[in-house]
């Protein structure tokens, strides 16, 4: 079938928005309608060639939620019609880590930036025949995707797959950050450097928690206002050491017990580390341009310190448990989600979507087809 498509052709370009062909689903696959898909900075990263993918062209978006139209023969337990979020780290259900639940740790996961789908063979092909990846095995800039069945959770319709979309990246990767990575307790405090989509999911997993200071950095000021409203207490527009020193300063000398860097690791790792407490946590949820080998934190700090550095990707938590687990918290009105999309697009906008992320003037904004 055709449908129509936003595909990564080179670095530095906009995406070209144009017809490709998709073929039905394989054996273990589904062919899913998007709904909705967020546009998130990972993808910008391919565009900008920070984060290298395997081949051109290649069909990005990973953040998607949408209904399934076919499955293959030996999907089982997913039906047409049944709404669904799509994980951009597959649960191939076999390896170690899958078989403890750990699917964030799937060992198919380093596959996610090559092209192909599962089985290592193309689903997608552009008006010429020449076979189109997908970014994350989702491809998700596209009316449609054909998915493997691992890299489908099927989620409750009662839940607008706009909102449902955002659960299969940012919200997780804030939320869990707080709650599964670094484990926030009641009274603990926080530091979240960095209050976009990531940052901004960061205070929310850490207001569920129970912190008693949620202090958010950063140098937009609309983004620290719209802090406040998702539950930081302090706001800061402080760089490098002064940060530190404000941090400092709000902490009674002391520091907090947890920092997440969620921006620019490179420039923020070092500052964020300073403001921590002792024995306290730094979280690194921000990607890195791939080009970056290395981030300066002197030894001899690390280890008097006895501060702890760690990496989070999904928030450290199988979506298979966190997706249920978020959406059951929104229905409570415990997590913010509709607040969280500042801007919605029509899939020939999204360069535009891209732009006004770039220029800061979106916490979220979401590709949807049906406007």
């Amino acid at each position: 079938m055709d449908c129509l498509a936003a595909v990564f052709r080179d670095i530095d370009l906009p995406l070209s928005i144009e017809p490709i062909v998709i073929d039905e689903p394989g054996a273990t696959e589904l062919l899913v309608r998007i709904a909705a898909v967020g546009l998130c900075r990972t993808d910008y990263h391919v565009m900008r060639g920070e984060r290298r993918v395997a081949m051109k062209p290649m069909v990005l978006g990973h953040e998607a939620a949408g209904i399934v139209e076919r499955t293959g023969r030996q999907v089982v337990g997913i039906n047409p019609g049944d709404h669904v979020v799509l994980t951009f780290i597959p649960g191939c259900g076999v390896c170690r880590w899958c078989r403890q639940g750990l699917h964030h740790l799937c060992a198919q996961g380093p596959r996610i930036t090559q092209g192909p789908q599962l089985d290592g063979t193309y689903r997608r092909r552009d008006r010429e025949g020449v076979a189109v990846g997908s970014f994350c095995m989702i491809g998700g800039f596209a009316e449609y995707a054909v998915v493997d069945r691992a890299s489908v959770v099927v989620i409750d319709k009662d839940v607008p797959l706009d909102l449902a979309s955002l659960v299969a990246c940012g919200v997780p990767a804030g939320v869990g950050a707080a709650r599964y990575r670094a484990r926030v307790k009641r009274n603990d405090t926080v530091l979240v450097v960095g209050c976009g989509g990531d940052g901004m999911n960061v205070i929310q997993g850490a207001q569920l928690c129970g912190a008693s200071q949620i202090i958010a950095a950063d140098i937009v000021p609309a983004k620290l206002v719209w802090a406040r409203e998702f539950g930081a207490t302090d706001t800061l527009e402080q760089q490098g050491e002064e940060l530190t020193k404000a941090v400092l300063a709000l902490t009674d000398g002391i520091g907090v017990n947890h920092a997440f860097v969620c921006i620019d690791p490179p420039a923020t790792l070092l500052p964020a580390f300073r403001a921590t407490a002792k024995a306290g946590n730094v979280v690194v949820t921000a990607l890195t341009p791939d080009t970056v080998s290395e981030i300066s934190i002197p030894p001899l700090e690390l280890c008097v310190s006895q501060k702890a550095i760690m990496g989070a990707v999904y928030g450290f938590a199988s979506p298979r448990v966190q997706i249920p687990e978020l959406l059951s918290l929104y229905r409570q009105g415990t997590l913010k989600l509709r607040e969280l999309i500042t801007q919605t697009y029509r899939l020939e906008d999204i360069n535009l979507g891209y732009a006004d992320l770039q220029a800061g003037k979106n916490l979220r904004g979401v590709v949807r087809f049906d406007t």
